[in-house]
């Protein structure tokens, strides 16, 4: 999701600014201009469109009165334009200080909204999905086997597992979760086979767990860099941020792989310059040159967003060691807990799946393991590129699996609001978002590591982190909310 202070509002806004904080008072009536950017008045149906000038000459004094159809709709120096109707709109403002008045008038021209015909979710036919099918944990640890549902069931379906060729048993949660809990006694290769069968299908899926060395094992020695130094997945969920967001411009050419895309938001973190992760579920994964030291209670990672006090947009933090010492990210993961972790607002084992637009310049539909639905939705104003949907990410649709934080954003007369959550988030404005020695960002213990079991873990270190947009929603001015990141880093090297 943008930020309000966006191209469009930062420029009018640090004129705004000056003049309702430092006084320009010039001697002279007030002078009304526009920023090149912001003289583009022209939105789609159901958009918000903030009209901030640039004016000279105030004080004190001064006064502001936005009128339309001859009634005055606002007195503050910026004004938030929506319609829901199409057509030619005129807005006239005047300001008034203690030598006199301007006044000047603009056309605003609302077209219909590109996202009036949403598009229709295609027939699922996909019976089931994974969030992994191989993995490697350290043994004597436990992990969740977890296969998500994406048809209702008959209440005859048959779930069977069987763990290296001997029957086990899992269980079903919630009617679409198939679980599995397997625990870590014996090194070497673990195959795990689930089985599903109706009077008319039956389904088999492998999966593959490599039980390795005990915890902490392949530590890394530090070498003073505190930044990470790779990033091994980029796979942001459709968002008007991600690519040809209006303040940066297109990050991605359209042939653009993954490769390259992890390498682009690397070299984003050297200048701390923003890198999305789109809407609910999309993440990156990054790895230190070295493993990062849980202090037992401490801070122990940095991770720079740009929350607001109006607009904190969470990521939600997950760490990893490098349980077979291969350098890769293909290990167990942990939860770092937040403050809202285990309460009706946060929601684990969570699924999203998001299908690619047929036609250019649309809305992206989406639908969760919970059969909610919905659709990113296309901003042209903010973002023009054809689609939200970026070159890397391959097929018809793509399944995010993740934890979800409760939306609590509200949109009222034109203003988004999108509180924080108290603490343990990215791009959130909450109590562990301090100037600290890597600057002002949010700060993550590791001592806040969870298991499967939603219960607390030791882990001496950890090599690679994931962090994910925590939230799913949108807002009509602001759009799809959207974890921004800026630089990531090892807390005891900063």
């Amino acid at each position: 999701m943008k930020k309000l202070f966006s191209l469009l509002f930062l420029l009018a806004m640090v004129a705004a600014s000056c003049s309702d904080n430092e006084n320009t008072d010039n001697g002279q009536p007030p002078v009304i201009t526009w920023a090149e950017a912001s003289a583009r008045f022209r939105i789609y149906a159901g958009e918000t469109l903030m009209l901030v000038p640039d004016i000279e000459g105030t004080d004190e004094t001064t006064t502001y009165s936005w009128t339309m159809d001859g009634k005055v709709v606002s007195t503050d120096s910026h004004y938030s334009f929506l319609s829901n109707e199409t057509g030619e709109f005129f807005i006239r403002l005047a300001v008034t200080n203690r030598y006199g008045s301007a006044e000047d008038e603009i056309k605003v021209t609302v077209n219909e909204s590109e996202n009036a015909e949403l598009p229709e979710l295609p027939a699922e036919h996909r019976l089931w999905c994974f969030p992994w099918t191989e993995i490697n944990i350290a043994q004597e640890r436990s992990i969740k086997v977890r296969a998500f549902l994406l048809r209702t069931l008959p209440s005859e379906a048959e779930i069977t597992w069987t763990l290296d060729g001997q029957a086990a048993t899992g269980r079903v949660l919630n009617g679409s979760i198939i679980e599995f809990p397997f625990s870590a006694s014996t090194q070497g290769t673990h195959l795990l086979t689930l089985t599903l069968q109706t009077a008319d299908t039956t389904a088999t899926q492998d999966f593959r767990i490599h039980v390795c060395a005990p915890a902490n094992t392949y530590r890394r020695t530090s070498t003073g860099e505190a930044m990470v130094n790779r990033i091994y997945e980029y796979m942001p969920a459709p968002g008007h941020q991600v690519n040809g967001y209006i303040i940066v411009g297109d990050s991605y050419p359209d042939d653009c792989t993954h490769e390259q895309a992890c390498d682009s938001v690397l070299a984003h973190f050297s200048r701390r310059w923003s890198v999305s992760l789109g809407a609910q579920g999309g993440y990156l994964i990054a790895g230190f040159d070295h493993s990062v030291t849980n202090s037992g209670g401490d801070y122990d990672l940095c991770i720079k967003g740009n929350p607001f006090s109006y607009q904190s947009e969470p990521g939600i933090i997950w760490v990893s060691q490098d349980d077979n010492g291969d350098g890769l990210p293909n290990d167990q993961w942990f939860e770092l807990a937040g403050s809202e972790y285990g309460t009706e607002r946060h929601t684990t084992s969570y699924a999203i799946t998001y299908y690619r637009p047929a036609a250019r310049r649309s809305a992206t539909a989406w639908r969760d393991i919970n059969g909610q639905t919905g659709y990113v939705p296309y901003l042209s104003y903010w973002n023009p590129h054809d689609s939200y949907w970026q070159p890397w990410m391959e097929g018809t649709e793509h399944t995010f699996f993740s934890s979800r934080l409760a939306d609590r954003s509200t949109y009222t007369n034109g203003y988004s609001d999108i509180p924080p959550y108290d603490w343990g988030y990215v791009d959130n404005l909450g109590s562990d978002f301090i100037d600290g020695p890597a600057g002002k960002m949010n700060y993550f213990r590791l001592s806040n590591a969870r298991d499967d079991n939603g219960r607390p873990i030791q882990l001496d270190y950890i090599d690679f982190i994931k962090v994910q947009t925590g939230q799913t929603g949108s807002t009509p001015n602001l759009g799809d909310i959207s974890t921004e990141i800026y630089y990531i880093s090892d807390y005891h090297l900063e």
